[in-house]
């Protein structure tokens, strides 16, 4: 590895806001930042050899704030929605932020993704963020402290792993919301990749987007990524599904007899990327939204140019038979890991 390197960043108020940037001896880099506990860049080598970045991001900390897609963010201490924006913990009710219609999608206006973080520890192979969370903040119950921890391998392997303790009960249920174009084209579509998912089903999702409890292993589509699925052919399906969110917002429940939970691929570059993880669930989202306020080098973005793959529990599973996943009881310490390891494969189209 080689001497990770330091700078500013840019300024929230008061927080100067720091951004970390680690290499391989092969080229592979990633980059981080306070705010939001962000991955700002995460740079991969293409079947030619020329390095890019194959996530979704922005050159200047003003692009993050307010950012609608909440691109390369830590998403804590609840991931997805809560339906209805409140839920019911040993007897006690607690309402939360409506950001989501009725609803609280990724912990409200207070998530970890506005979040500036402190630097516990840093070395040449990755960096370690802290930060505390105050009894009440967005609704939830319970003073947090939290520790976010980025590592880059020699082969490229990018490992985020999650610590968080209580005083109180309380839910969590994190991830990171990083896009992936393995283009390393951010005007590109990820219409060319491949996902392989090592699902048993998905959890349909109603119009408010707020997942079913009971996994479902029949739509075609799911047949499809569990073989292994072109996103154009995926885009283009008549599933009601599908057609509801214009591509997937889905939650899909992983297998748990795999060690790699699933996979992408993009031809042209040759790029495969593999990831695998403590989790339960792997939430995909299209960016089937356009918000025309985010602008990637002048230009707006446009539909499908990223797939964040969210590893996590399922959301709102506070109100399912999967409660006892997000609970974190007091005294006691969520501990979560996920590694994606970027390579290149031949892989039949």
């Amino acid at each position: 590895m080689k001497s990770y390197q330091q700078e500013i960043f840019g300024r929230v108020g008061e927080h100067e806001v720091e951004a970390y940037r680690f290499e391989t001896e092969a080229g592979y880099h990633l980059r981080v930042m306070t705010y939001g506990a962000t991955v700002l860049e995460y740079a991969t080598p293409d079947k030619e050899g020329r390095i890019a970045n194959i996530i979704l991001g922005f050159d200047n900390l003003e692009a993050y704030i307010g950012n609608s897609p909440k691109h390369g963010a830590s998403i804590g201490p609840v991931a997805g929605r809560i339906a209805g924006a409140q839920f019911e913990l040993n007897g006690v009710s607690y309402s939360l932020e409506k950001n989501a219609g009725s609803n609280c999608n990724h912990s409200g206006s207070t998530g970890w993704y506005s979040t500036v973080f402190q630097v516990e520890a840093v070395s040449d192979q990755g960096i370690t963020f802290y930060t505390e969370r105050v009894h009440g903040t967005g609704g939830f119950p319970g003073n947090l402290k939290v520790w976010i921890s980025y590592r880059l391998s020699e082969d490229g392997s990018l490992e985020i792993s999650y610590q968080v303790t209580t005083d109180q009960d309380t839910l969590v249920n994190p991830t990171n919301h990083s896009y992936f174009n393995l283009t390393g084209d951010v005007h590109q579509t990820v219409n060319s990749h491949i996902l392989q998912l090592e699902t048993s089903g998905v959890f349909p999702i109603a119009a408010d987007g707020v997942p079913a409890k009971e996994a479902d292993a029949s739509p075609t589509f799911v047949v499809d990524l569990q073989k292994g699925v072109r996103l154009s052919d995926l885009f283009a399906s008549a599933d009601p599904q599908i057609r509801l969110v214009d591509g997937l917002d889905h939650a899909f429940a992983l297998r748990k007899d795999q060690e790699i939970v699933g996979s992408l691929y993009e031809a042209n570059s040759g790029r495969y990327l593999t990831f695998k993880t403590q989790a339960p669930v792997a939430v995909v989202y299209t960016a089937n939204v356009c918000d025309p306020a985010v602008q990637f080098d002048g230009q707006s973005m446009h539909q499908h140019n990223g797939i964040a793959l969210e590893l996590q529990a399922l959301p709102d599973a506070i109100h399912g038979s999967q409660a006892t996943q997000v609970i974190l009881p007091a005294g006691q310490t969520f501990s979560q890991q996920t590694i994606y390891r970027a390579s290149v494969k031949e892989v039949d189209a």
